[in-house]
């Protein structure tokens, strides 16, 4: 199994197991016969800080480049989106049949991400994985706040729509393993949403320390639902909400540690 670095990770990839890849999909023309013909392609490509490239140059240009240079015999593409392309703000439950008009850039270009998918030749039996807020052992949102007792930005009613990472790499595995409909989209969650004030204060009691205040915010987001990641991919939880997965993470905890 491969799995691709622009080469900080390489050494620590090769302990876990896989085969490094060293580039960067911005890159586009030094990505022509960089790549190995494999049964999966999954595209989860974060921006990294300093490179200076934006979202668009990731998720449209970058894309657009790995799928010209796949070899032909690439199997499923699975390409890893956002519930960011969802703009509804009212509360509103939302699926993959919702109406996508994103506000800010990384759901736009996201969207474009998957449209993009579905249009070129290598979509043919593409999959979009549109994940909602990640968190686990070494990633909990806002930690760092809850912990410095700085205001939180956003109104406490505001809906969070989370999954684990370790459930979101079971999705990736599902999708992989499945024979869905051709350019088949599904939302990844944990299906529970929360509101942000329930999150921060249940992480202030994980972390002992007071709740802290709320700053600024009007609109309460939306819901997010999973039925067709449950019932098309089998996609089958191991933490059913964010409550679950924050006492794993702190019975992973080592003694005496203030944080996850």
């Amino acid at each position: 199994m491969y799995a691709t670095t622009r080469g900080d990770r390489a050494d620590a990839l090769s302990r876990a197991g896989l085969r490094p890849l060293t580039l960067d999909v911005t890159q586009g023309p030094a990505l022509v016969g960089a790549l190995p013909a494999v049964d999966t392609v999954v595209f989860a490509v974060g921006r990294a800080r300093r490179s200076g490239s934006t979202m668009f140059d990731i998720h449209i240009a970058g894309l657009h480049a790995v799928l010209d240079a796949l070899p032909a015999s690439t199997g499923r593409v699975i390409y890893v989106s956002s519930t960011g392309v969802y703009a509804q703000d009212a509360g509103e439950w939302v699926d993959e049949e919702s109406e996508c008009e994103p506000m800010r850039e990384g759901g736009k270009a996201c969207l474009s991400g998957e449209r993009l998918l579905f249009a070129h030749a290598r979509g043919r039996d593409g999959l979009v994985l549109r994940l909602a807020g990640l968190y686990g052992a070494e990633r909990v949102p806002r930690s760092d706040d809850v912990t410095a007792g700085r205001p939180i930005a956003g109104s406490p009613d505001a809906y969070l729509n989370l999954i684990h990472v370790d459930d979101a790499a079971r999705a990736v595995v599902a999708a992989a393993a499945s024979q869905p409909l051709i350019s088949r989209t599904y939302v990844v969650s944990d299906g529970n949403p929360t509101t942000r004030g329930e999150y921060v204060g249940l992480l202030a009691t994980r972390l002992g320390v007071a709740a802290p205040s709320f700053e600024g915010g009007t609109g309460v987001g939306k819901r997010v639902r999973n039925a067709r990641a449950v019932h098309e991919l089998g996609l089958r939880l191991k933490y059913l909400s964010y409550r679950e997965g924050l006492n794993a993470g702190a019975a992973d905890r080592p003694p005496g540690r203030a944080q996850w």
